[in-house]
């Protein structure tokens, strides 16, 4: 996805959640290494420290969240989700980032007011009002120390040659050699 098009994917989620109420919370994981199974068990969390020697690289990782819900306490568990999701039972966490955006949203508001004895009358009005809103983002890598020295079980093995067969035989010899006493 294009850098340019992130800032207007954010804002749209951002505005959604004011609008629809729903969670910014949101996760990502693209398998760059070799292809594992989902991982069902515990998962390691490095984050100052080198992961062991030997854990391969599966792929990149990422959780975010808006305002309230951008906290580690939030982000982190998600993080080892998706690093489970593509076969991680290590993550290493590369960095943490928020940034503010300015969200401009449009309110519309009904409103109840005593108009003459014993009426009550309605009115709208829309406004927009426009807020500051911070996202966390954290971003890192999946890895395991399950997977097989790389150029054996990380990579396919070579297709095995094909069985010899002799040529085919021209037409016509075919009938002589079944033929034959």
């Amino acid at each position: 996805m294009h850098s340019v098009h992130r800032p207007l994917l954010a804002l749209a989620a951002l505005a959604g959640v004011a609008l629809g109420g729903c969670s910014t919370v949101r996760g990502s994981a693209v398998a760059t290494g070799p292809l594992q199974p989902a991982y069902a068990g515990p998962v390691a969390i490095y984050a100052a420290n080198s992961p062991p020697a030997g854990a391969v690289d599966l792929g990149v990782v990422e959780a975010s969240a808006a305002q309230s819900e951008g906290t580690v306490e939030i982000l982190l568990p998600l993080f080892a989700k998706k690093v489970a999701q593509i076969g991680g039972n290590i993550a290493r966490v590369d960095g943490v980032r928020a940034r503010f955006e300015l969200v401009t949203m449009t309110h519309l508001e009904t409103v109840f007011y005593p108009c003459g004895l014993r009426a009550q009358c309605a009115g709208q009005r829309a406004y927009t009002t426009t807020d500051e809103v911070v996202v966390v983002r954290m971003f890192g890598h999946a890895l395991s120390d399950r997977v097989g020295a790389v150029g054996s079980a990380t990579t396919p093995s070579p297709l095995p040659p094909p069985p010899s067969t002799p040529p085919p035989s021209p037409p016509g010899q075919e009938e002589e050699e079944g033929t034959s006493p």
